[in-house]
């Protein structure tokens, strides 16, 4: 919940400035990045087990 409005001053990223928004949020991007990818390797073991129990 907001409890102030922002401030003119705050951060807002256009779209040339890709590079400062990446390096203020890297630490969020990369969690993200992970999560994807445990959430893609468990769907994989899981088609592999259902295929391995089917055979």
């Amino acid at each position: 919940m907001q409890i102030h409005l922002p401030k003119p001053e705050d951060k807002t990223y256009g779209p040339g400035e890709f590079s400062e928004f990446f390096q203020d949020n890297w630490v969020y991007l990369a969690m993200v990045v992970v999560v994807v990818y445990i959430v893609i390797m468990y769907s994989k073991i899981l088609k592999e087990r259902k295929r391995n129990k089917d055979n």
